[in-house]
């Protein structure tokens, strides 16, 4: 079934919601009514221009015999999977697991950063059709929180002056606008920024800040309207299999007889691929990762362009007349060493290291001048999972067929849910990907890779390596001499 564009989506589910009121899909329980301003749509009864959607739990709802997909992660990734299955005609096919609710997640634990500059042409290929999906729910009315105030990525030294000369060369076979900026035209753009240790910029238009609470709550809604069912509170206990191709889903409220199975479960997911026989590996590991909110400034500007110091290792973005700043420090902290997992996201906070944020702290008061006088909100440090080659992983695993896994965000999942969704959705349906994403597929790794040895070694240097100048040849330092002959010296 050839997937529908949005606009022609929500306008005929907007009709359906003006003769029916509340409507049960499901699990959930969606209510509408013409209180608030939630959503607003154009071409439609007035009665509906204003409709404010909410949804409650009940527990005692029994879970379904089978499903063609089972998705365990309610974030963005598994929203947009789910509505894009939908677009595919496999709506009331389709299952979302969560442990916890449905879209929630922690409103101040997220950076909402889309750059469309990626280090392979697969991840660009990927953020542009996020990008795609996200201006397109916007220009419906759905609260996006998205917003094209372009980046400006700044250069300290001369090596990192060559790579945004090579970004732009690029930038023409990829069809992306940017422009290369002068310490002087930087200094007139934005003279909130202290350009005097800089060797020039480049700005890129396109990039994009939205709200990934949002975007996630507004994806779940659509799907949910095309037959998604949705079940929040409910453990995975492991995936069944059998002759190694996905046979079932068993919870602590049932088992669900399942054709496919998607792992979206973020920093649990490589806890939830051990749980399968035979054993799949998803390598990844959660690190501590901080996002800086001060007061409101005064006379902000709230199109302010996302500004990456790429060399000082931190962000700055404005929110709400607010400043949103964090970083991808050279030396990170795995958590959760011992292998204990909170169980939900409510659960993760993660106390504040004040003397390990400090360095970035001092970075961003030295790009940003204006921040020595501004007032802190809150400095929140909440876990992220990294890959141990700093990429995404995505695909079919080798293990178990049609089991397929979406993690490993690096801080930047709502850069990617879009086009992963979109991508995920299609290799399901057809049984072959779209394009190839061998720099992104899970089967890139071996098993040493998934070794929590090797990941907690691995990961106190992969964070840093997202703003690192890529120089050729370039090797990681850590999570080296775990294997090796038994003429190898060792110390």
């Amino acid at each position: 079934m050839k997937p529908i564009p949005v606009s022609a989506f929500v306008e005929q589910n907007v009709r359906n919601v003006c003769q029916k009121p509340l409507t049960t899909l499901g699990f959930l329980t969606f209510s509408f009514s013409v209180m608030g301003t939630c959503l607003k749509f154009r071409n439609v009864p007035l009665r509906c221009c204003s409709i404010k959607r909410t949804y409650s739990f009940t527990s005692a709802e029994a879970l379904p015999s089978h499903a063609k997909v089972v998705i365990c992660g309610g974030g963005v990734q598994g929203a947009a999977l789910g509505y894009y299955l939908a677009q595919h005609g496999w709506g009331k096919d389709t299952i979302i697991l969560d442990q916890g609710k449905i879209g929630k997640a922690r409103a101040h634990h997220m950076s909402g950063l889309i750059g469309i500059f990626k280090p392979t042409p697969a991840e660009t290929r990927i953020t542009e059709e996020s990008i795609k999906l996200y201006d397109e729910l916007a220009r419906m009315g759905f609260d996006t929180g998205f917003k094209q105030c372009g980046s400006l990525l700044l250069a300290r030294t001369r090596d990192r002056l060559t790579h945004f000369r090579r970004m732009k060369s690029h930038s023409v076979c990829r069809k992306i606008e940017c422009y290369l900026l002068t310490n002087e035209e930087i200094a007139k753009r934005y003279p909130y920024i202290n350009t005097q240790d800089l060797q020039g910029g480049l700005w890129i238009p396109i990039d994009a800040v939205a709200d990934p609470h949002t975007i996630c709550e507004s994806l779940a809604t659509l799907a949910a309207a095309q037959g998604v069912r949705m079940f929040e509170h409910i453990q995975v206990n492991r995936v069944l299999t059998s002759q190694n191709k996905v046979a079932a889903v068993e919870t602590d409220r049932g088992t669900i007889k399942c054709d496919f199975f998607v792992n979206c479960a973020g920093f649990w997911a490589r806890s939830l691929g051990k749980k399968t026989q035979p054993l799949v590996k998803v390598p990844v590991q959660a690190v501590e990762h901080y996002y800086l909110h001060t007061k409101p400034i005064k006379d902000v500007d709230e199109n302010m362009p996302v500004v990456r110091d790429l060399d000082g290792h931190v962000y700055f973005r404005v929110k709400d007349g607010c400043i949103l700043a964090g970083g991808f420090e050279p030396l990170a902290k795995p958590v959760f060493e011992d292998g204990a997992l909170p169980l939900s996201v409510e659960e993760s906070q993660l106390e504040v290291d004040w003397d390990h944020f400090a360095p970035m702290l001092e970075q961003m008061v030295h790009r940003v001048p204006l921040m020595r006088g501004a007032v802190l909100d809150k400095l929140c440090n909440g876990p992220e999972s990294f890959s141990p080659d700093c990429k995404w992983v995505l695909g079919e695993t080798s293990e178990v067929d049609n089991y397929f896994v979406a993690t490993g965000m690096k801080s930047l999942g709502i850069a990617s849910a879009g086009g992963v969704a979109k991508h995920l959705s299609e290799w399901i349906v057809t049984g072959k990907p779209p394009y190839p994403l061998n720099e992104l597929n899970v089967q890139r790794f071996v098993p040493l890779h998934n070794n929590r040895q090797f990941l907690l070694e691995r990961m106190r240097e992969v964070p840093g390596v997202h703003y690192q100048l890529p120089y050729p040849f370039s090797e990681f330092r850590t999570g080296r001499r775990l294997r090796v002959l038994s003429v190898f010296p060792t110390p």
